[in-house]
């Protein structure tokens, strides 16, 4: 079992979030179906994929190298409200969709100070540099 598995499907429940936090990430209904080794889970749920037996229910750990890695100080910057929708409206502690410049991807982003003119804006995933805690059941692998 390990690197054979690594490009198959997985099917998964799983519920979880931060260490110690309300569990706020759920999908323990109809399993879904993730390609083990494709980087879209955390690298701490991707890794147990490889070993766990068909079946089996486990509780993971995951620091933040094997989660959503480290917080970038260089992804936290301050921004004139003008130049963004609805600018004046953003309140410190506000969760904004940030479009790449492209205008192709979007992803959350956290309004974490503001002032009467501009928004401090944290890009970094909102579990970056943070333990997580997630209980995974291994249904089947195609």
């Amino acid at each position: 079992m390990g690197n054979e598995r690594r490009g198959k499907i997985a099917l998964i429940r799983y519920d979880g979030g931060v260490l110690g936090e309300r569990k706020v990430d759920h999908r323990t209904g109809e399993p879904l179906a993730v390609r083990i080794g494709a980087s879209r889970l955390p690298k701490g749920i991707d890794n147990a994929l490889l070993t766990m037996e068909i079946g089996e229910k486990a509780t993971l750990v995951i620091p933040p190298e094997e989660g959503y890695g480290n917080a970038n100080p260089k992804l936290v910057k301050w921004y004139p409200r003008q130049v963004l929708d609805h600018g004046y409206d953003i309140k410190k502690g506000s969760m904004i969709m940030w479009e790449s410049e492209d205008g192709l991807a979007k992803r959350p982003a956290m309004v974490v100070d503001s002032t009467k003119d501009n928004v401090k804006i944290d890009m970094n995933h909102p579990y970056a540099g943070k333990t997580l805690e997630y209980w995974v059941e291994l249904v089947d692998v195609k």
